[in-house]
């Protein structure tokens, strides 16, 4: 909205509706966001009913707004806006349920977050200093603002998972912040060890970092509406939206169909990761049927189909088939879809290791069988199958294996509407790949 050389229309669009940037700016849009539909238990019931296992809450994002009560600034959502503490109460509401608790914090990257507000003109003064920044950059002064902040959420909320987004990674930040990572990650698992979630080693807690910024041992690396290209050896997270665009609510928008929600809850799965699914709250705290009827879609098909999914590990390989969705191609898939087809495969097993599920990202039409390459004689060792049937339908099914691949019988009639997997049950461990 800063930005007057930006192609996308926000600078006029904002200069017609609300006035020049230097007399109306963004703080002023925190009197019009009053959420006086928000309702947490309302919220938390749609997150169980699409399935989700833990829920997480945008404590502060680049805008330097705290989504809580804040002992550190006053631009928060108890002393102005709501005038009500959102995290609290949707922690509540979350672990009343039985959910895990979540925080984000994206106030790393708010030394830039106004940089056009700096080198275009708009409503800067002293007094929207501690929102906007001072736009000198990464300095000590900001630092001490990200670490009484992030350490605030901490000590007040006890989070059992902690997501930071990229602006550690910024140019002019990456060396600041060297030190300053371990040291908050030190806090926080210690914090966590002193509350009785864990222990040395094991801290019950979970803090999710994007790049190459953390060792993969200590903490959950993140990508962003992306994926990987292959089994990780370490447990990862794919945090993506129902939307395309926006990560909250905007009336231009466009959202993902369900069916390639699914397909990428099935894809990061199988490749050892964790998909964290946002939906945007319009200022009322309603949230838009764009995004609740997605997820509803959602949750249904993982009650038919979650024994494949939760609690799950990877096979040895993650799949096969034409499709890949990785980080490197994301922009191509954000514009075209995931296009997944019925040659596309995933797997997924359970914590015994003595079932194998076997995901058809799409349904063959005028076909009988789902053909698998990857399991073929030469491979895999079908001699110890005890049965073969498709998660939510009674029926068993026929399979045929040569040096082409295990063909899979189809039911006569689909279970679910979306990625159908098939059950695999063996008499003991889940064969090897040769």
């Amino acid at each position: 909205m800063y930005n007057k050389s930006n192609q996308s229309g926000h600078y006029e669009h904002h200069r017609k509706t609300y006035g020049p940037q230097d007399e109306f700016g963004y703080k002023d849009f925190i009197p019009m966001f009053k959420a006086e539909k928000f309702n947490p238990e309302e919220w938390i019931q749609l997150a169980l009913d699409t399935g989700a296992k833990f829920y997480s809450v945008v404590t502060q994002h680049h805008d330097g707004f705290a989504m809580y009560d804040s002992d550190f600034t006053k631009w928060n959502c108890v002393d102005m806006g709501p005038k009500r503490d959102i995290t609290k109460e949707l922690f509540a509401a979350a672990r009343a349920r039985g959910l895990k608790v979540g925080a984000s914090s994206h106030f790393a990257f708010n030394f830039q977050y106004y940089e056009f507000l700096f080198e275009d003109g708009g409503d800067y003064a002293e007094a929207y200093k501690d929102l906007y920044s001072d736009g000198k950059g990464c300095t000590k002064w900001f630092m001490e603002r990200w670490w009484n902040r992030t350490t605030e959420v901490v000590t007040k909320y006890n989070p059992d998972l902690y997501y930071f987004d990229w602006g550690w990674n910024r140019s002019g930040a990456r060396e600041v912040f060297n030190g300053e990572r371990e040291r908050f990650l030190a806090f926080y698992y210690n914090h966590a060890i002193k509350e009785g979630k864990g222990s040395f080693g094991d801290p019950g807690v979970v803090m999710n970092f994007k790049g190459p910024t953390l060792p993969t041992s200590v903490a959950v690396q993140d990508t962003e509406r992306g994926g990987k290209g292959k089994v990780m050896p370490y447990v990862w997270q794919c945090c993506t939206s129902i939307s395309k665009h926006s990560w909250g609510y905007s009336e231009k928008d466009t959202y993902w169909p369900t069916d390639e929600t699914v397909d990428t809850l099935v894809d990061v799965v199988s490749k050892n990761g964790v998909m964290f699914l946002n939906f945007g709250p319009r200022a009322d705290g309603t949230i838009p049927d764009e995004f609740r009827l997605s997820m509803l879609e959602l949750g249904q098909w993982l009650k038919i189909n979650g024994e494949a999914i939760y609690s799950t590990r990877p096979f040895v390989e993650h799949g096969e088939g034409p499709t890949v969705k990785t980080q490197e191609n994301r922009q191509k898939i954000k514009a075209n879809g995931f296009n997944y087809t019925p040659e596309d495969i995933r797997f997924t097993r359970n914590k015994a290791n003595d079932t194998l599920y076997v995901f058809a990202l799409d349904w063959p039409e005028n076909e009988p069988f789902i053909k698998v390459k990857m399991l073929s004689k030469k491979r895999f060792d079908t001699s110890t199958i005890r049965a073969v049937s498709m998660v939510g339908s009674a029926e068993k099914l026929r399979w045929k294996q040569d040096g082409s691949g295990l063909s899979l019988e189809l039911p006569k009639k689909k279970p679910s509407d979306f990625a159908h997997a098939f059950k695999i049950e063996f008499k003991g461990k889940i064969p090897g790949l040769k």
